[in-house]
């Protein structure tokens, strides 16, 4: 009985990884600053034909992330971008494939900004 714990224990961040074919996709989090306006994040896969896969979360409340997870795709590449009413959209970098990546939202009054804040792996999928 005890012997169970002290394997779990041991072993690690090693036990704690997803499956091998979760590092196949790419988890993209983004959290909006405190601020009147409410921002959305959406993207949708861009390709020769209509792709499912497209979403649209609300950056509520403000200052918690709100992920969504990327599956790859052969045939279209993912566009991602954070609106709001009155503002340019800001487009966000595609997605690198095995990481979790973080971005930071806010609108003032020069516009919608969004700036990367950490990129960590996912899985032991490597480029």
């Amino acid at each position: 009985m005890i012997l169970l714990p002290l394997i779990a224990l041991l072993a690690g961040p090693a036990a704690a990884q997803p499956p091998a074919q979760d590092a196949r996709s790419a988890v993209v989090c983004v959290r909006a600053a405190p601020g009147p306006r409410t921002l959305t994040f959406s993207g949708e896969l861009v390709g020769k034909r209509l792709q499912p896969g497209a979403f649209k979360l609300p950056l509520q409340p403000p200052g918690k992330d709100v992920c969504q997870t990327l599956l790859r795709s052969k045939i279209a590449e993912w566009k991602l971008e954070v609106t709001t009413s009155g503002f340019t959209a800001c487009s966000l970098p595609p997605a690198e494939f095995g990481s979790r990546l973080y971005y930071r939202a806010k609108a003032s009054a020069r516009g919608l900004a969004c700036e990367p804040i950490g990129k960590y792996p996912i899985g032991n999928w490597k480029p």
